[in-house]
Order: C-alpha cells, then sequence, then structure tokens
C-alpha cells in the first residue's frame, strides 16, 4: 500500500508552473535587479532576433555611433591598413603581370607600372603615399602602364570617401550630447510625505552648468507587474506618474536645483500602499530628463531610477541655503542637494514658518547674504537667533542674522 501511494506521489504532474517574482530570485548584491542604472545606462539586452547582425550592418553609421571609443578606433585603423593592403595587392598584381620583377629584361627594353617599387613592402608603401596624399616622389606610376594609372585614380576617389566617413563618425561622436547628463544630477533617495491633507513624491533635479536648456521636461514611470481584472499577468507594465515643479507645470528651468513632485490620487501606483508596502514592493521609479542644449541646439537625455530601499518615507527634501557673492552672484549649496527632512507619522501635519532673506550688498569685504532655496529659508535655521518676544508676532519682526537682514512671515 505505502509503495503504491509513493508511486502515485512521484508520478503525479504539477498543474501549473510556479512565477517566481524578482525578490524571491538569487541575486548576490542584494539588490533588486535595474533596467536602468543610476548614472542612465540601460540594462536591457535583445537576445533571440533573427538577423540581428544584419540589421545592425544595414544602419553602420549609427551602429558605428553606439560602439565603444577603443572599439571604433580599432576598427578606424584596421579599415585604413586593410585598404592600403588591397591596393597594394592590385599594384603587385598589376606590375607582376608586365614582369616588373624579373630581372633577366635589358634595362633598355623594359618599362615599370611602378617605379622603385621592387617587392611588395614598397607597393604597400606606394598605396599609402597615394591614399594620404603624400606622394615624396621617390615612387610613382608610369603613363607605360593604363592599369595602374587607373587603379590610382580609383583609390584616390575611394580613399576620400573612406577618410571623409570615418571623420564624419569622429566628429559626431565627440559631438553626442551624451556625456551633458554627467553634468545632472539627481537626487540620491525619493521622498513621500504627507502634504495638507494630500500625500506626494518628491525627486530633487539639479544642473551644473551655467548655461540653461530649452523646452526640459520630466517623466517618471513606475515599472511593475501587473494583473489586470481579468486576470492577464503582464510583466514590466509602465504606470506614467504626472510629474510637476513647484509651479505645477510640465516645463521646468533647471537654473537652480527644483524638486518635482507627484501627486499620489486613485490613478497612481502608489494609492493606498503603507510604508511596508512601499519598502517590500517590487517595482522600479524610472526618471527621464529631456531637454535642447542652449549652446548647440542638440537634445538629450538623461536617467536615472529608484528601488523601493531608496524611497524615504515621510521626508522632504531640506531647503537649500544660497550665498551672494560681492560680484552678485547666487551660489547654491550642493552639499545640501540630497539633505531631508523627517515628519513623523505620529505628529499632525503644521503649517511651517518660512523667512525671506532680504539680500543686502555691502561694500566691506567678506559681506554676503544667506537665504534658502529660491530665496526662503526654514525658519528651523534661524529661530535659534530669535527671542521669544521677535516670535510672538512674524509677520512683522525683522531680525538681524549675521550680515542679513531676515524678514519673517508666517505661511
Amino acid at each position: 500500500m505505502s509503495e503504491t501511494i509513493m508511486t502515485e506521489v512521484q508520478t503525479e504532474k504539477p498543474k501549473a508552473k510556479v512565477r517566481f517574482a524578482k525578490t524571491t530570485k538569487v541575486n548576490t548584491t542584494r539588490t533588486l535587479p535595474r533596467l536602468i542604472e543610476k548614472n542612465g545606462t540601460c540594462n536591457i539586452e535583445s537576445r533571440t532576433i533573427r538577423g540581428k547582425n544584419i540589421r545592425f550592418i544595414s544602419d553602420i553609421f549609427t551602429t558605428l555611433l553606439e560602439t565603444q571609443w577603443r572599439m571604433f578606433l580599432s576598427l578606424f585603423a584596421l579599415s585604413v591598413v586593410f585598404s592600403w593592403v588591397i591596393f597594394a595587392t592590385v599594384y603587385y598584381l598589376i606590375a607582376y603581370s608586365n614582369n616588373d620583377f624579373v630581372e633577366s629584361i635589358v634595362e633598355e627594353e623594359r618599362y615599370y607600372c611602378v617605379e622603385n617599387a621592387p617587392d611588395f613592402i614598397s607597393m604597400i608603401l606606394f598605396s599609402m603615399e597615394t591614399q594620404t596624399t603624400i606622394g615624396y616622389g621617390t615612387r610613382y606610376v608610369t603613363d607605360n602602364c593604363p592599369a595602374a594609372v587607373f587603379l590610382v585614380t580609383v583609390q584616390s576617389i575611394l580613399g576620400a570617401l573612406l577618410q571623409a566617413l570615418l571623420t564624419g563618425i569622429v566628429i559626431a561622436k565627440v559631438q553626442k550630447p551624451k556625456k551633458r547628463g554627467n553634468t545632472i544630477l539627481f537626487s540620491k533617495n525619493v521622498c513621500i510625505c504627507q502634504d495638507g491633507g494630500e500625500r506626494y513624491l518628491y525627486i530633487r533635479i539639479g544642473d551644473l552648468q551655467k548655461s540653461d536648456m530649452i523646452d526640459t521636461h520630466a517623466r517618471v514611470v513606475c515599472v511593475k507587474d501587473k494583473i489586470t481584472s481579468d486576470g492577464e499577468y503582464i510583466s514590466h507594465f509602465r504606470h506614467d506618474l504626472d510629474v510637476y515643479s513647484e509651479l505645477y507645470s510640465s516645463r521646468i528651468s533647471l537654473k537652480w536645483p527644483i524638486v518635482l513632485q507627484h501627486k499620489i490620487t486613485p490613478s497612481s501606483p502608489f494609492w493606498a500602499l503603507d510604508e511596508g508596502e512601499v519598502k517590500s514592493g517590487d517595482f522600479e521609479l524610472l526618471v527621464f530628463l529631456q531637454g535642447v542644449i542652449e549652446s548647440t541646439g542638440m537634445s538629450f537625455q538623461a536617467r536615472t531610477s529608484y528601488l523601493p530601499h531608496e524611497i524615504l518615507w515621510q521626508h522632504k527634501f531640506k531647503p537649500m541655503s544660497t550665498v551672494v557673492t560681492l560680484s552678485g552672484m547666487f551660489e547654491f549649496d550642493y552639499k545640501q542637494f540630497n539633505e531631508t527632512i523627517n515628519f513623523p507619522t505620529s505628529t499632525p501635519s503644521t503649517p511651517r514658518k518660512f523667512v525671506r532673506a532680504k539680500y543686502i550688498r555691502s561694500s566691506s569685504p567678506g559681506d554676503y547674504s544667506v537665504g534658502g532655496e529660491s530665496g526662503i529659508a526654514d525658519m528651523d535655521d534661524v529661530m535659534s537667533t530669535t527671542s521669544s518676544s521677535d516670535s510672538s508676532d512674524l509677520s512683522s519682526a525683522s531680525v538681524k542674522y549675521g550680515k542679513v537682514s531676515l524678514n519673517m512671515y508666517g505661511s
């Protein structure tokens, strides 16, 4: 009886395959795999496609643009040397058919196709001199060999085309705006916080370049698996998040660091999720920043991603302080770019007090003004300098903060 039961158990087939989530897979880095790395590199590769290499070769210009510099420079050198060797081989065959290498012929009765080229190495030197238009003069084609003259013409034309193609690819690779994204800063973390009865998601973005970008806008996508109402499983479903700047506009300006915000509504994938569900979630936030470079007019895209462990619950970004130099320049302290403020969930959200810096131009060296992000600083930063009587009427108080006069008011 027991043997019959064991046989039935061994021969029983599973009814359905088990689909493992990404969190149950073995990962040596102890984090979820990223679709897009923090530096913007896409961690996606297309496989098992028939004719993939042929499609890349048909678009050879774009393929060479996307290759790495070390690979492209190697192909550049090999293509030039290969063309020299090919034409040198044809020159050698033409000279061989003309008996240029036969020593038994009397010098007065013979003529050469290529003068002063007695071997194959000399033909390679002549091919290089012809294609690069160096022309040292010791080796040259005579008019007694029409085939060699025709080959010189063909090599000059094809050599010019090859040089123009390779030079154009080099210039295009140098002018690629991909490196422009290196000066775009994304905050280390994403913040989710309750504000005025609504919940928001915050991302800070900054630009280190002085030149502003044109028509800049951001896009945030949440990638996660989805099961439809019909029970259909969709892998890596993309939820577009509506993000705005402080002025609730999709167009942004990065003259100074800004905070993008997303209002969590019932249509948002973060709706009805608590802190534990967000931290243990299986999703990835992809952030795309697109714009046109003002100096070159070329469009570019900067990318980054965030995983669930990079989301701070009940946090907001701390306003960045600014410094006005003697020349009138506004300097932002990027050491505070990733700093956040914790708002405990147990304490009710109360209106926070802010101070606006009144910038004063001083003639004495070393005087400067300090303020907050967009000219606003947190009240907690200057409250220690005020007395209890001064803080009783914030709408009309005026406090000396170092060399700066700060007019404080309630929000």
